[in-house]
């Protein structure tokens, strides 16, 4: 999830060169705004959400694309809860992220986001025959691994119990955006943290502005 601002690169490209010490106090504004949300986000993650030994492996069943479902781990979920001040990817829809939020940990994501598009957690795999009149187990990646039919929504359940309900936002995209950990944290922040970043940016602009016109007038005298 990312904060986009207009100009922002070329500002943080021209402190970087031209003014560094202004550039210093505005990440670390920038970062002073950040680092309580993830605290937020962190105080959200549960020791367990289910028993051993994978805490939820055993309802979920085997993946096929990582193996294996990833394995819950509290503290490393929280680990993976982090910002970046760096430029990222542009997105389909052309935006560039340049403050972003981040939950890099694999069964982090899970728990933030699981039943965001299923509510009640994927469709079972269907059972399928052949032309030779063989049975088999038709599975796509956008239904259920798990033997379980219920598992989906056991899961969901249970994630809603422990971690909570899936809070939402409106991005730079003007799109709905919902997650329990680190979503829910920026959406209770209730937009405290950006208005105090453009602040920083703004700030950080009119003193570099002033500082451009002073070296100007310098230079002509």
């Amino acid at each position: 999830m990312a904060v986009v601002v207009e100009g922002y690169q070329g500002l943080r490209k021209a402190l970087q060169n031209l003014a560094p010490g202004i550039a210093r106090e505005m990440d670390k504004e920038i970062r002073s705004q950040l680092a309580p949300i993830i605290k937020v986000a962190e105080a959200k993650v549960p020791g367990a959400v289910f028993g051993a030994p994978n805490n939820w492996g055993t309802y979920m069943g085997k993946n096929s694309e990582r193996g294996y479902f990833p394995r819950y781990d509290a503290e490393q979920i929280k680990q993976g809860l982090t910002y970046s001040l760096a430029r990222q990817k542009r997105s389909k829809s052309g935006y560039t992220s340049v403050i972003t939020l981040l939950n890099k940990d694999a069964a982090g994501a899970i728990a933030e986001q699981a039943g965001r598009i299923n509510p009640r957690g994927r469709p079972q795999y269907e059972y399928r025959r052949t032309r030779g009149g063989v049975v088999y187990r038709a599975r796509t990646t956008k239904m259920s691994m798990s033997d379980n039919p219920n598992a989906g929504a056991m899961m969901i359940d249970r994630l809603n119990e422990r971690v909570g309900t899936m809070k939402n936002f409106k991005n730079a995209n003007n799109k709905r955006t919902e997650g329990r950990i680190l979503y829910a944290a920026y959406s209770e922040n209730q937009g405290k943290a950006l208005d105090a970043i453009m602040k920083a940016i703004e700030s950080a602009r009119a003193q570099f502005n002033r500082q451009s016109v002073l070296y100007d007038m310098k230079e002509a005298a």
